[in-house]
């Protein structure tokens, strides 16, 4: 995934949905979007799931390591996260990621922690299709580093065959809840996310990020075209419901302090 260079009228520009996760700024003639480091928290309660997986999965072992960073890679570096890096850039920073995973700097890894093996037979790029990384958190929690699903493999549920099988090793550990970090802009892994059921934390600059996208939304449809009384009256309220929660977060940060508002300072180590 590279940086977007378009030109386009300033008129143009300014009638633009705003694209959560981007940056967007106009000089010269053009739009220029480049990636935000906009994340959102969220979490999900750990239940027993009924399981089902095309592919056998296990326990992640240190003797994993490189066949994590090649599939870390070649997951990782046409998104949003390693936008305009090579192969070789992901390949490096995966590498970094999983030595502090294993060496326990970012939390103690969770035996919760499972790849999905790809079979003898297969004669793919990666024999592993994917893992998920599961850290120990906090109040009897635990929280996913890291989900990737080789591209070779993906839309065949693997990803939440992995984390379902994590979230019924978790429950037998007895976990209660797991949490999750992902980029904004990263429309895939948000719409994953959603699906299986994780629901975003309450955070301020999400809130204001979401009020601006709902405010721009209620602008382009005044100017773009001329919606009915009902549509009008829908974004209005989008428009009201993202501008109170905004005001609940500013209030909490007075009164709780910065956990009170922003999910990242409720979860440092």
């Amino acid at each position: 995934m590279r940086s977007r260079h378009i030109s386009m009228s300033r008129e143009d520009f300014d009638m633009l949905p705003l694209e959560l996760g981007w940056k967007t700024e106009y000089s010269n003639g053009k739009a220029h979007f480049t990636p935000s480091d906009h994340v959102a928290y969220a979490s999900v309660p750990v239940e027993p799931r009924p399981l089902y997986s095309p592919l056998p999965i296990r326990s992640v072992k240190l003797e994993d390591f490189e066949l994590l960073n090649s599939c870390f890679a070649e997951s990782f570096h046409d998104t949003i996260e390693y936008c305009d890096c090579d192969l070789a850039n992901t390949h490096r920073s995966g590498k970094r990621l999983l030595k502090t995973f294993f060496s326990q700097k970012r939390g103690r890894p969770s035996e919760a922690s499972k790849l999905a093996a790809i079979p003898d037979s297969d004669e793919s790029r990666s024999s592993i299709a994917g893992a998920v990384l599961i850290l120990d958190h906090k109040d009897e929690s635990a929280m996913l580093d890291l989900l990737f699903v080789h591209p070779s493999y993906r839309k065949r549920g693997i990803a939440t065959a992995l984390t379902q099988a994590a979230v019924n090793h978790l429950h037998q550990l007895g976990r209660f809840r797991l949490f999750t970090r992902y980029h904004l802009g990263n429309a895939s892994s948000r719409a994953w996310h959603a699906q299986f059921g994780f629901k975003e934390e309450p955070d301020l600059i999400l809130a204001r990020l979401y009020l601006a996208a709902a405010q721009q939304e209620y602008l382009r449809a005044r100017r773009e075209r001329h919606p009915t009384e009902t549509e009008e009256q829908q974004l209005i309220e989008r428009c009201e419901r993202c501008r109170n929660q905004v005001a609940e977060l500013e209030s909490a940060a007075l009164t709780e302090g910065m956990g009170g508002a922003f999910a990242a300072w409720r979860h440092q180590p």
